[in-house]
């Protein structure tokens, strides 16, 4: 080992920069798979344009979705819930998949009654929303068939 190779080791840390970045590629690829953008083959110029399309779309949704759930946690009536049941609709967005609920509710003071609702659930929540478990909600004062989750 010659006096170059000693101090180029020395400057990276005795790191393979060229194997990190490979390895930060994969795990890019990966991601963009596992949300549904691509098969898991990196970005190119050729698919560039439909992958950043694809991912600007589940952004609005995303957005628009999340939008209405903060407007009927501000403004809703705190209730309690019990799924009564939970079905994977086989969408997905960014990933996570839709869940079509069926829910017990009741207001204070209220009788119980069922709501129907299409909830996006990322994977490592699913376990949160089984059959049986209880959840605090707000319900929209306008549309007592409009709900949020707040625990």
């Amino acid at each position: 080992m010659g006096l170059f190779d000693r101090m180029k080791d020395k400057a990276t840390g005795g790191q393979d920069w060229a194997a990190q970045a490979a390895a930060a590629q994969e795990l890019a690829n990966q991601h963009l798979r596992d949300a549904g953008y691509t098969d898991g083959s990196p970005v190119t110029m050729a698919n560039a344009g439909s992958v950043g399309a694809d991912m600007y779309a589940d952004r609005e949704v995303l957005t628009a979705y999340g939008n209405e759930l903060n407007r009927i946690i501000a403004i809703g009536h705190s209730g309690t819930s019990v799924i009564r049941s939970a079905v994977d609709t086989g969408e997905r967005i960014s990933g996570n998949p839709w869940f079509q609920l069926e829910v017990e509710v009741t207001l204070a003071g209220g009788a119980p009654y069922v709501v129907s609702k299409r909830e996006m659930v990322a994977p490592m929540f699913i376990a949160n929303y089984a059959v049986g478990s209880t959840h605090d909600v707000k319900v929209d004062p306008a549309d007592a068939q409009n709900i949020a989750f707040t625990s």
